[in-house]
Order: structure tokens, then sequence, then C-alpha cells
């Protein structure tokens, strides 16, 4: 970052340890009347290697996301508004697979966790490199597995559905109010429908919610808000014959068999989450 440029937003990074731990520290800056803001996104440096339950995810929605992979090609997305931990769900996705074995290489933007026997790249966009250019080079590359940080323009979304249909298995996140969205974003995209149809393996859509904190009321540990930590919920459309049929008609996708809400609503059940998130997940599912 430019610390003399004041007038411009910034992005840019460092590493901290404390407390014998390391950290990557992402730093987005923004000029306002009243100064600089800077917002701060803390990255653990260590080996991602979470499983998708720790995630929140159920075990039989885990199971069947699981299954996409086994095919060993196909388009699988992750879908969610920004900062609902769709790169972290992929992360855990690749621990599914056998990273000694396979060529696995990923293009993201910024790379957030450093995973062991995989090839990273991070887009660089000043110096040309954006997802379109680094998904044709790593393409070049022969990998098995593909993991793309986002799918945001036509062209990324081309390669990407090429890419699923030609013996690859592309994982890759977009920003979609839910998992049939995603078909249609796809298709706004100019993606063929019969491409889309034939490369898709399913899409999982997820959002965060807020824990109640054990204290039940407020305390330091949960600075007096009364919530301490987040989980995820999730809806999985998986790509059956009825599915892939819908997209190349054009009827609507028949629905996920459990959507977010009724997955908030079985965490609400536990105590895993409360009413009010439960409410205010509701109003952001809202057309």
């Amino acid at each position: 970052m430019d610390i003399a440029q004041r007038m411009l937003p910034q992005d840019g990074s460092m590493r901290l340890t404390c407390r014998e731990q390391s950290w990557d520290i992402r730093v987005a800056s923004q000029p306002t009347i009243q100064g600089e803001k800077l917002v701060l996104r803390l990255l653990p440096v260590q080996p991602m290697e979470q499983k998708l339950t720790a995630l929140g995810m159920a075990p039989e929605t885990g199971e069947a996301f699981a299954r996409l992979f086994y095919k060993g090609q196909g388009l699988v997305l992750v879908t969610g508004p920004t900062g609902s931990g769709k790169t972290t769900t992929l992360y855990a996705a690749l621990n599914l697979l056998d990273r000694e074995r396979l060529n696995i290489m990923t293009l993201e933007d910024p790379v957030e966790y450093r995973l062991p026997e995989i090839v990273q790249t991070q887009v660089n966009y000043r110096g040309g490199l954006d997802f379109a250019a680094g998904l044709r080079g790593a393409l070049r590359q022969d990998p098995d597995v593909m993991l793309v940080g986002e799918i945001r323009d036509p062209e990324t979304a081309a390669i990407s559905v090429r890419a699923a249909l030609t013996g690859h298995l592309v994982l890759a996140t977009m920003h979609t109010q839910d998992s049939c969205s995603a078909v249609a974003r796809l298709l706004d995209m100019d993606c063929a429908r019969y491409q889309v149809a034939a490369a898709l393996n399913g899409v999982l859509a997820q959002r965060l919610v807020r824990k109640p904190c054990s204290c039940q009321g407020g305390c330091s540990r949960c600075y007096q808000s009364g919530y301490y930590g987040r989980t995820g919920v999730f809806e999985l459309l998986v790509a059956t014959a009825e599915v892939r049929n819908a997209v190349l008609i054009g009827s609507p996708l028949p629905p996920p068999q459990a959507t977010m809400l009724d997955d908030c609503r079985a965490k609400l059940a536990t105590g895993l989450t409360d009413e009010a998130q439960f409410r205010q997940l509701a109003l952001s599912l809202e057309d």
C-alpha cells in the first residue's frame, strides 16, 4: 500500500506473529470525510484441515456433498454472500480428495490458507493475471482438480464449464441468493444450457448465523453481545436427471430437499442458534 496515497481505496497485506501464532492480515482502506477507514481480515497461517461437519454441515448433507466429487470431473459450485465462508467450505472439501496423487491447483483472490500438496496461485489484476487468464494458464498444467476462487464474468464461467466437460473437476464460488440461482447466473453469463446441464454436479448454498454464548446473557467472553462464534447453514442442490432436464428445457428447477431455512430451523431446535438469527436469515432470503 502507498502510505502517501490517502484519496483512493487500497488493498494490502502483512504478516504478524502473536503468541507463537502467525497471521496473514488483509487490509482494505477507504477514504472518508473523517479520514481513512480500515478493515482488517485475520487469517491464521496454518494448514486448513477442517472437516465439513466442523463447519456446521449436517452429516447427511456432508455425505451428499462429498458424493459430488466422486466422479472426478464436473462443476461443483458453492454460493453465498461475501463473508459467508464459501472458500473455507471449498478448502474443507479438498480434504476429501487424494492430494498426494491428484494434481490440484487453485486460483484465488487472495490465497487465504496455505495447503500442502496443492499448487496455489493468487490473481494479480495489476499484472494482467485475472481469473480468466489464470484459469487458461492453469489448465495447460494438466490439473485433475481446479479450484476457482470466484466466477464473476462470462469468460471465467465459459472456461470453467468447458474444463468441467473435458475431464476436470472444477470447484468454484459464486455470489447468488440460493442454490437454484447459481444456474440462472451461469446462463446469464452466456453459458449454453446444454453445457451447464452436462457439466454441473451440484450447488451448495450457505450463510453464517451466530451461536448463543454459554453465558445466556452477556459476559466478557462475548463482549456482552450474547453471541460467541458462528456456524453455517446450508442447502444442497444435486444435479439429478430431473434438474438437468429442467436446465435443458428452461423450466423451474426442483427445490433442494432441505433449504437453508430448514437447516437453520434444525439448528434452532438444538440450541445452536436462536430465534433472532432465524428471523434475520428468513428476511435475507426473501425475494
